[in-house]
């Protein structure tokens, strides 16, 4: 993909001239003839670097560039101002704006193709960054299309244990009722042949005994006879109230086998509730720990970018080890600047003194709080592409939200602007203060 610049002057020679030693290095370049049409074209477009001239009718170079760094969306871009203006004074009001440096309108290729390979925007680093990019996306895809085995054998394992929890309890109460079953058909099998065996002798013996005089007792024989239907009838009706009392019985043994089986349950879902209970402390302890570990290397030096490339590389690690935990959530980025004992050069720009000198004797501590929230945006591009990148590549499961606190809440307090505090002692304070905190919050 090709990189795109955008040139920001009211004068169309300059914007040809920079145009066509832009394209040299295959770039594809835009151009704004005012600062207000920038600010338009910024609206639906990132370009990679912005080319600014200082003095434009209406908005201005510097208003330009103060309205861009004050916007989220386009804080990131790094900006070079291109102009006819010299002197250290400038440059340093422009590098307190947000600008990374100034061009002059005379500027000679090879110059410029340093400024673009320092900006990462050709070059080796761009190159590298690109592979970067792609060697991202192919371990993410392969993190989806192959889980950690580590998980997978933690998930096989839960399982396991799940179903031989259940089946222990099936066998049990399968056994307890094939036994009950068992019992209670036996006795009433043998309480239902018992009488028929009896009444069979019976009627053996007295058909013998009365057979002679069979012609004699007519009468009484069918009088026998319906009573003895009656006898059966009603002892068919007898064994049918037994039935019906056995079966009431065994509804009542099942129950019993039932609520006595319903302990077992219960503890099989404590079990698991403990058990779930345990997954979520062992993610929440691995996600601290993850957590603390980006922290221990928090702090970024005086010149540094709070979000350039070190960051990116912490951040890069945290999110693939998020991934391997299946974690969806937040990770909150929140930058703070310390108010660091500053001299001030002849130019205008910042460094920081001799160790020796008193700190009641520096020429600036820290900045307005306008301008060091600013500050605590700023970002490397790389920086920038990562995140742009971030929820593509993890499907929006892991977002990240950048806030900058700017010098509003210090870690440490400053000491009192006394004699005998020297600059080195008040810059050691402002270097911890000086941080990136890293905080994660799951959903």
């Amino acid at each position: 993909m090709r990189k795109t610049a955008l040139i920001v002057d009211d004068s169309k020679t300059a914007r040809v001239v920079l145009q066509k030693m832009l394209e040299t290095h295959d770039l594809e370049v835009h151009n704004a003839e005012s600062a207000e049409s920038a600010l338009s074209y910024l609206s639906e477009n990132r370009p990679d670097i912005i080319f600014m001239d200082h003095e434009m009718p209406g908005m201005d170079g510097f208003e330009a560039v103060s309205a861009i760094k004050k916007n989220p969306d386009t804080a990131t871009i790094p900006i070079m101002m291109y102009t006819a203006q010299e002197g250290e004074l400038y440059v340093g009001q422009a590098r307190a704006l947000g600008a990374v440096g100034v061009l002059p309108k005379a500027v000679e290729p090879v110059e410029l193709s340093k400024v673009l390979e320092s900006l990462r925007v050709i070059g080796e680093d761009a190159a590298r960054r690109e592979h970067y990019r792609k060697y991202q996306d192919e371990a993410n895809d392969r993190l989806e299309a192959e889980p950690s085995p580590a998980l997978e054998t933690f998930d096989h394992d839960l399982a396991v244990l799940i179903q031989e929890l259940f089946d222990q309890q099936r066998s049990i109460l399968r056994r307890d009722l094939r036994d009950s079953h068992a019992e209670i058909a036996a006795r009433v099998l043998d309480e239902i042949k018992t009488p028929e065996r009896q009444h069979s002798r019976a009627e053996t013996g007295w058909l013998a005994t009365s057979f002679p005089f069979i012609s004699q007792v007519t009468l009484a024989i069918v009088t026998v006879i319906a009573v003895a239907f009656a006898w059966l009838y009603w002892k068919a009706d007898q064994r049918g109230e037994q039935l019906v009392q056995r079966n009431i019985s065994l509804e009542r043994a099942l129950g019993d086998r039932e609520a006595s089986a319903a302990p077992g349950a219960l503890h099989t879902q404590r079990q698991l509730a403990e058990y779930r209970r345990a997954l979520e402390s062992a993610q929440t302890v691995a996600l601290r720990g993850l957590e603390w570990a980006a922290n221990q290397t928090s702090q970024y030096a005086f010149d540094e970018l709070p979000l350039g490339d070190f960051r990116l590389s912490v951040i890069a690690d945290l999110a693939n080890r998020l991934a391997q935990l299946d974690y969806s959530g937040f990770v909150r980025l929140e930058s703070h600047v310390g108010n660091f004992c500053m001299a001030i050069s002849a130019a205008g720009g910042y460094s920081l003194p001799a160790q020796d000198i008193p700190a009641n004797q520096c020429d600036q501590i820290g900045f307005e709080s306008s301008v060091a929230n600013e500050l605590g945006t700023r970002q490397s591009v790389a920086f920038a592409n990562f995140i742009d990148l971030a929820e593509e590549r993890n499907g929006g499961r892991i977002r990240f939200e950048i806030v900058s606190l700017g010098n509003s809440s210090p870690l440490l307090a400053y000491p009192a602007m006394a004699e005998g505090v020297s600059s080195s002692d008040w810059n050691r304070i402002a270097a911890i203060n000086n941080r990136v905190v890293i905080s994660l919050y799951p959903d």
